[in-house]
């Protein structure tokens, strides 16, 4: 069957990724114009790399949740680390990667007949052979850039020889410079691309999103801080999402080491893979102020957003540049004030800062976290107060209605 998009993303629900929950609600809103839209997927395995329980890994499996989308889930690697396991090596990293992007080409190549390609361009592999998926089908290639890769990955230290960094820089380049149009998240983003080649008129800037039906601001005492053993007195700094290897969340437990005599509480919710280093170093530290929960059910979200006075987003110095947080649109969205240990010039300091929704303090540095975290935790006001600019902000600027509209012009002008 002929469709209009396919849609290729290594994360689609019910994974908690927030960018699979946007191409769902991009899928659904293409559908809703008459679209026909083809979804080509991994089997539900984030973030612990293990195909989640009630799913079979296969080499495909059809499904079609709604009218107007087909959603073709592909073999997918597990690699197993799980909550509290260790972070995978990076051959399984490599391997997930390459067994999904030879699995998502063929898929797309044997199985859909698209007008449009639309892929996020990570793992940066899948690039090169969807150019030759969509000459061959005749269909028009675009890439969303959610994260600068390779960069993230040099920064970190997953990449480290010339010769392999030399060539995901040349797939970079010639992914940019091949693709009939490019949405990138951010004008540092668009800047990045031009420089590497992408032409000016094929790039829009394009947001993320939050749907701010569903997230909304909910009283403090939730459900959620009465599982912990919390009450109303207790000031809790609240650090939800995906907690990964460029996120720097130690710097939070050595804040909360500094805190240990305050009425602060710390709790993580979420997984990845810092999650076992994380517990176990609260564990020997004996932090009785830190809780560590998992992800919970989507229709928890609003208590789980609701149980912080604030809520914290970290990176490592130089990720600030190559990757934005999407935790940082749900808190906001919850209408919880944001302090940011990140650089001072990178995008999410800009853009908390822009929305009047939170502090930013020097990305590693405990102890003005600790400093921040001790002056707000008797400022209550003034924390609510920001946390309601910064739901105004995505009110304005960041709908759900608002940013698909600049994707169905993208789609428009690309077909």
């Amino acid at each position: 069957m002929r469709s209009d998009v396919a849609i290729v993303t290594a994360w689609y629900p019910p994974e908690p990724a927030p960018f699979g929950q946007m191409m769902a609600e991009l899928a659904e809103c293409l559908a809703a114009q008459g679209k026909n839209v083809d979804i080509i997927t991994s089997f539900p395995n984030h973030p612990g790399g293990t195909i989640h329980e009630g799913w079979r890994n296969r080499l495909l499996q059809i499904e079609h949740p709604a009218d107007g989308i087909r959603v073709l889930r592909v073999l997918t690697l597990a690699r197993r680390s799980g909550h509290s396991g260790n972070p995978p090596g990076r051959a399984k990293r490599i391997a997930a990667s390459l067994v999904f992007t030879l699995a998502a080409a063929s898929v797309a190549l044997f199985r859909t007949r698209p007008r449009v390609i639309f892929s996020v361009l990570q793992p940066l592999t899948v690039g090169l052979p969807l150019m030759a998926v969509s000459r061959l089908k005749g269909a028009r290639l675009a890439f969303n850039v959610q994260d600068l890769h390779p960069d993230a990955l040099v920064a970190l230290g997953l990449v480290r020889q010339r010769a392999v960094i030399a060539i995901l820089r040349w797939l970079e380049r010639t992914s940019y410079r091949r693709a009939d149009g490019l949405a990138v998240i951010c004008d540092r983003f668009r800047d990045h691309c031009l420089e590497r080649g992408a032409a000016p008129d094929r790039v829009r800037v394009i947001p993320n999103w939050v749907d701010l039906d569903e997230i909304r601001p909910s009283d403090r005492v939730s459900t959620v801080r009465s599982e912990l053993g919390l009450d109303e007195r207790d000031f809790v700094a609240l650090y939800a999402g995906t907690i990964g290897l460029v996120s720097g969340a130690e710097v939070v437990l050595d804040a909360a080491v500094l805190l240990q005599q305050q009425p602060i509480q710390f709790v993580f919710v979420g997984e990845g893979q810092l999650v076992g280093q994380l517990e176990r170093i609260a564990a020997e530290k004996n932090l009785t102020n830190v809780h560590f929960l998992p992800f919970q059910p989507r229709n928890r979200v609003n208590d789980v957003l609701a149980l912080g006075d604030v809520s914290l987003v970290t990176l490592l110095p130089g990720h600030g540049r190559t990757s934005v947080p999407s935790k940082v649109l749900a808190y906001m969205a919850a209408g919880r004030a944001v302090v940011a240990s990140v650089e001072a010039d990178c995008e999410t300091a800009r853009f908390v800062q822009a929305a009047q929704a939170g502090y930013v303090i020097p990305a590693r540095d405990s102890q003005a976290l600790a400093q921040m975290l001790s002056r707000l935790q008797g400022q209550r006001g003034e924390v609510v107060a920001t946390g309601r600019n910064g739901r105004q902000f995505l009110e304005e600027h960041h709908t759900k209605r608002q940013v698909l509209s600049l994707y169905q012009k993208f789609f428009a002008e690309l077909m």
